[in-house]
């Protein structure tokens, strides 16, 4: 029997042997036309040869599929019998192009696969402005499912920043409807996985006694929303970083991280509203002692990388467009296309090194913790230590105070007499007997 020649939607393969090769064909015919139909036991030519079919068969081809192509596909796929002989066919089809095949893309040139040029992808990218169409589809909860406490606080803090303006009355179906979440009483995908108490997401948490990160002292696994997940996920890296406290000229306090802050959200809310949700995906946020990764699952644009787009200003590619529409109305998210540029901006200033890695289904963002020669710690001026003694106790005496600081009592009365003039400190009382009232905290 023979089933004619190879086209645009049609490859044949000898066996599963050739799964490797037939992935890339799969990903070349979505980005063309969008669907195709792929053969096992069938030569180039048509020829039916068979193909062996076991009992896991079946299941290592639709899992080979599932891991290669992104974004993921459910295709369908069976045994048959063709003039005697078994083969298995594979239907699929998808409309989120432009479709990866281990994170490289390809064209379908009739019946050839050939990689695609980064302009190729550029374009087809701009073409479908790589917004998913997932994120519109309709789920089966309503109202429900929604976290409350979480959807109340995003309105009150998209309010405040003036990017959402004040409603009359209070109302979630019409807050939701209005940013694109909530249609004929169901949460779309996009306000499933932002608002919903399902806890739909999963954001793995870990510190690493070494990098070869054998050993933890400690290791969570959060299920959440996305909104929810940003503030765990941002929480949790303060958290276990390192910050050193630096004085001023006056007496206040100043907390100074070892990785700037901003640049740590900013990357944590980029590995969620750019993450794919369309299998089982999880974000990941690790510290060693000499980094902090943060994992999102969904690639990034092949021959792309983030200092591309803070270096050259090229447009944004969401992978999640209302996602990040909704983000942004909190003020979570910036401006379109500059969250890798302040990034940039931000560790350079404090001195960071960063770096990015691709890895299989997902990329990492990396930044790198060796900032202990550089984070100077500003040594306190003598008015400012012996204003921060006397804060804790003000009856201490000028020769008290000397010894504490290690200074001479004609130092620390040099001291005293600036704070004084300062008006920061003034004396009640005799010398003897008498206190310092702290007059500026």
């Amino acid at each position: 029997m023979n089933l004619g020649i190879e086209s645009e939607t049609m490859e044949f393969k000898r066996s599963t042997a050739e799964l490797e090769k037939a992935v890339d064909n799969i990903a070349s015919m979505l980005n063309k036309h969008g669907h195709g139909t792929v053969y096992f036991g069938v030569a180039p030519s048509g020829d039916v040869v068979g193909q062996a079919v076991s009992a896991s068969t079946l299941e290592d081809v639709a899992k080979k599929i599932k891991n290669a192509i992104k974004p993921m596909i459910y295709p369908e796929i069976k045994e048959e019998k063709l003039g005697g002989k078994t083969v298995v066919r594979v239907d699929f089809s998808g409309s989120e192009k432009p479709y990866s095949s281990k994170g490289r893309y390809f064209k379908r040139v009739f019946d050839r696969t050939e990689e695609m040029t980064p302009q190729e992808l550029k374009r087809m990218m701009s073409a479908t402005d790589n917004a998913s169409l997932w994120e519109n589809n309709l789920t089966k909860y309503g109202m429900e499912a929604v976290d409350h406490s979480a959807l109340n606080a995003f309105y009150r803090k998209a309010v405040a920043c003036g990017r959402l303006a004040q409603m009359a009355l209070y109302d979630e179906a019409e807050l939701l409807t209005g940013l694109g979440l909530y249609e004929n009483g169901h949460l779309t995908n996009a306000g499933y996985y932002l608002f919903s108490n399902k806890k739909p997401v999963v954001l793995k948490l870990a510190v690493y006694v070494t990098d070869e990160r054998i050993n933890f002292s400690d290791i969570n696994r959060l299920e959440d929303n996305i909104y929810n997940l940003i503030e765990k996920g941002f929480s949790y890296v303060k958290e276990h970083i390192n910050w050193s406290v630096c004085f001023g000229e006056d007496t206040s306090r100043v907390e100074v991280p070892e990785i700037p802050v901003e640049a740590l959200r900013e990357i944590i809310v980029n590995s969620f509203a750019h993450a794919d949700y369309r299998g089982v995906s999880e974000n990941e946020i690790v510290v060693t002692p000499t980094r902090v990764e943060i994992y999102n699952p969904g690639e990034f644009p092949e021959n792309y990388t983030p200092e591309m787009f803070a270096r050259k200003q090229l447009k944004s590619m969401p992978r999640n467009k209302v996602i990040l529409n909704t983000l942004y109305k909190s003020k979570d998210v910036e401006a379109f296309g500059s969250g890798f540029k302040r990034v940039y901006e931000l560790c350079e200033k404090a001195g960071n090194r960063t770096d990015f890695s691709s890895k299989y289904g997902g990329f990492s963002f990396l930044f790198f913790r060796d900032v202990r020669d550089r984070v100077k710690i500003k040594k306190p001026s003598t008015e400012a230590e012996v204003f921060n003694l006397l804060k804790d106790d003000p009856k201490q005496t000028r020769m008290q105070l000397s010894l504490k600081l290690k200074k001479t009592v004609r130092t620390v009365q040099r001291a005293l007499n600036k704070l004084s003039l300062e008006a920061k400190i003034r004396r009640i009382g005799s010398n003897k007997t008498g206190y310092w009232e702290i007059l500026k905290a």
